[in-house]
């Protein structure tokens, strides 16, 4: 076993998937994902596989046909962490596979992502900033809080921006 600690923010999934796929590259497949950023991997035979996630925010009682949909398509799940789910899959030839099958499946998940958690983002940072607001001190707890907010904010914001882009123009 090995577990390592890697911290991915909500518009890094591109790049969480391809750190999985190059662990597996090195003899290491994933187990499961804990806290957002434990990744605890088991030894295996080095190969080419693909990871890739799909955040499903919702999966309820529609569980079980989701996995068997993904399994059919030759996708194995792994785990699932932060309503994001895990698959991976053998690249056939060493060629990417993809769980999408076109550009506007991958452009309603990003904006899944936003809404599920951009937005929620932007809502705990107006509960920070009244704080912040409210404090004796400008470095107050709260102040604190609400500076890494803001470059969280930032950085999620032209994350989103340029996925969003990038998914756009590929046409």
């Amino acid at each position: 076993m090995k577990t390592e600690v890697k911290l991915f923010f909500i518009t890094d999934f591109e790049k969480e998937e391809e750190y999985l796929t190059d662990m597996h590259r090195k003899g290491w497949k994933l187990k499961e994902i804990r806290f957002a950023c434990l990744f605890i991997f088991e030894p295996c035979p080095k190969a080419e596989v693909s990871y890739r996630l799909d955040f499903k925010p919702r999966l309820g009682a529609d569980k079980n046909s989701y996995y068997q949909l993904y399994q059919d398509y030759g996708w194995e799940y792994v785990s699932v962490c932060n309503h994001f789910v895990c698959f991976r899959k053998a690249m056939a030839g060493g060629e990417e596979v993809d769980i999408y099958s076109d550009r506007q499946t991958k452009l309603a998940m990003i904006g899944s992502i936003f809404k599920w958690r951009f937005l929620f983002l932007v809502l705990m940072n107006l509960i920070v900033l009244r704080n912040a607001i409210q404090a004796d001190s400008f470095l107050s707890l709260w102040s604190v809080l609400e500076i890494l907010y803001i470059i969280l904010l930032v950085y999620c914001g032209v994350g989103f921006y340029k996925l969003r882009k990038r998914y756009t123009e590929r046409g």
